[in-house]
């Protein structure tokens, strides 16, 4: 704290409070998604006292985010076109009538490195290619990106290829979690990867004429790269390995710099509140978000969606009720414990940074960071509808009107 900020100057002070309701259990990217709440809305309160444009104040101060701030600067300027910012952005409660309109934003980020990992592959004298590790697939497309990296490295499509995963047979990986698992799994697969196919290599040089160095593996064949002419199948390259075929482990960490690890993220909120019955409705959320090489477009948005979705559905339902006396949950089940729904969740805008200064870094892990700014995002874009904050969370309506009407009264004339 402050959160990615760096600001002079700061004096803190920090108090834990015993409340006899049982030990914490990390949520995704555990005291970001706090520490991004209360950093960005004192920022935002700040913009408002200076009667800015909250967009405009962050980025006048964006190198105090350095080393990230000419990332948070592009991602910045991106998701306000997106969303439509300068059209859409007034000062805070302007506007008429019941139902107001607010805009917010926040930015985040995360670590991502890779955990340790090991990859086996072989490939046998009948082209088939199995590959060997420990990790496990949660539904964020591991195996995907496992046969993605396997299969760009030896030039086979991925149904060529026989994945075993999640098995203790096999050989050993970290678990699944901490948006480690991509860093790691693709790192140790590109290495196996590597090592297995320059094997192949220097075995059938010799019959294409050309030394291993000289060789590519594209499109299910094995040629020479300055002159793809001279070629064999696949098939018929690893026929030559007879009876011994090739095996080897590939390790993360291990020889190469293939992953790093920081990233960062911008959010961005459309809302819009009915000043009578305190409901927050969400019109737009825009993410724009970086995680060095994406092996899997497809799944990293997918995942970036279900993060926003996580956000909206903590900002503005999930929350535990305790009884006062006894400490317990009165709601811990589907019934009482709001989970957002389809129709509350609005349109959904996710923009991956990709290309020069991003590309080179290595997979990075992105199960966490994009969970990190919604909640400070929203809570922003109320502020700006309703002209005050709400100093809880989530926003609920009885907490929306108490605080449009802290001494009670008739929320119509607000």
């Amino acid at each position: 704290m402050p959160y990615v900020f760096d600001i002079p100057n700061v004096r803190k002070q920090h108090t834990a409070v015993a409340t006899n309701i049982g030990p914490a259990r990390a949520w995704r990217a555990p005291n970001h998604p706090q520490g991004c709440l209360i950093t960005m809305c004192a920022l935002e309160d700040t913009a408002a006292k200076l009667n800015m444009d909250p967009l405009d104040f962050m980025l006048r101060n964006i190198a105090l985010t350095a080393p990230r701030a000419d990332v948070y600067r592009d991602e910045l300027q991106i998701a306000a076109d997106l969303i439509g910012w300068k059209g859409a952005w007034h000062p805070r409660g302007q506007g008429s009538g019941v139902n107001k309109r607010g805009m917010g934003l926040a930015i985040h980020t995360w670590g991502g490195r890779g955990h340790n990992s090991n990859c086996e592959i072989s490939i046998h004298s009948d082209g088939s290619v199995n590959i060997k590790i420990g990790s496990q697939d949660l539904g964020t497309g591991t195996r995907t990106a496992i046969l993605i990296v396997a299969g760009d490295t030896l030039g086979l499509p991925i149904d060529k290829i026989q994945l075993n995963l999640g098995d203790n047979q096999y050989p050993a990986d970290g678990g699944s979690g901490g948006s480690t698992t991509i860093g790691g799994v693709s790192s140790s697969t590109r290495r196996a990867a590597v090592d297995a196919r320059d094997q192949l290599f220097a075995k059938v040089a010799s019959a294409l004429n050309a030394q291993p160095d000289d060789l590519e593996a594209v499109g299910g064949s094995i040629r020479v790269k300055s002159a793809p002419s001279r070629s064999m199948s696949w098939k018929d390259a690893c026929a030559r390995l007879g009876t011994q075929p090739i095996q080897v482990v590939g390790k993360n960490p291990g020889p190469g710099d293939l992953i790093s690890s920081g990233v960062g993220g911008a959010v961005m909120a459309d809302v819009s509140v009915d000043t009578e019955t305190g409901i927050v409705k969400m019109n737009k959320m825009v993410c724009v978000q970086d995680c060095g090489l994406i092996i899997s477009m497809k799944t990293a948005e997918s995942q970036v969606y279900g993060a926003m979705i996580m956000g909206i559905a903590t900002s503005l339902y999930e929350e535990k009720i305790m009884d006062r006396n006894t400490g317990r949950m009165l709601n811990p089940n589907m019934d009482f414990y709001r989970l957002a729904g389809i129709g509350d969740v609005g349109e959904l805008v996710v923009h991956m940074m990709t290309g020069k200064g991003y590309d080179e870094r290595g997979p990075i892990g992105l199960g966490e960071p994009p969970t990190v700014g919604p909640m400070a995002a929203i809570n922003n874009a109320v502020a700006n509808a309703i002209g005050v904050r709400v100093p809880f969370m989530p926003i609920t309506p009885d907490r929306v009107l108490a605080a449009l009407n802290p001494q009670g009264g008739n929320n119509a004339t607000v």
